[in-house]
């Protein structure tokens, strides 16, 4: 996974939200100073609990290949300069396989959603797994705060 300048890719997992779009912006900024290259991938699986149990495998795929393509092309909107993008969608356990696809990259990231619906937990359990597992760097990337309009306690 080394590119030709020698330097590893930036791997960062991707999904429809905000935090983690955040983190894609984040990666691509960073692989700009790096010169590296951005592997954005987004994890899909179809099982009891999933959203699209309904669809056949190859559906639910290509769903979570044009959300990935459409929070791509939102995060290199505007930009003047992009690192080459590279997009995978990859079936599994999310952060497993966000782990694996990091194996070789200079590093793995990774939003969290956690302060959006838990207030105590400091990292999701995606972004948890994969800082303790993970045999690269692993940065987080928090959700974007918004002001509620009083102090909390």
């Amino acid at each position: 996974m080394v590119e030709q300048n020698g330097n590893r890719p930036i791997v960062v997992g991707v999904d429809d939200s905000d935090a983690a779009r955040r983190a894609l912006a984040w990666a691509i900024d960073e692989a700009s100073i790096r010169r590296c290259s951005v592997h954005a991938v987004t994890v899909w699986s179809v099982g009891p609990v999933a959203d699209f149990a309904w669809m056949p495998d190859n559906e639910v795929r290509q769903v979570a290949e044009k959300k990935l393509s459409s929070t791509v092309r939102l995060a290199i909107e505007g930009r003047t300069t992009v690192p080459p993008i590279v997009e995978s969608a990859v079936e599994g356990v999310p952060a497993k396989a966000l782990v694996e696809a990091a194996r070789d990259g200079a590093m793995l990231v990774v939003a969290t959603h956690s302060g959006e619906h838990l207030r105590k937990a400091p990292l999701g359990s995606v972004s948890s797994a994969c800082v303790r597992h993970s045999n690269v760097p692993v940065v987080v990337v928090r959700p974007e705060v918004r002001s509620t309009g009083h102090a909390s306690s």
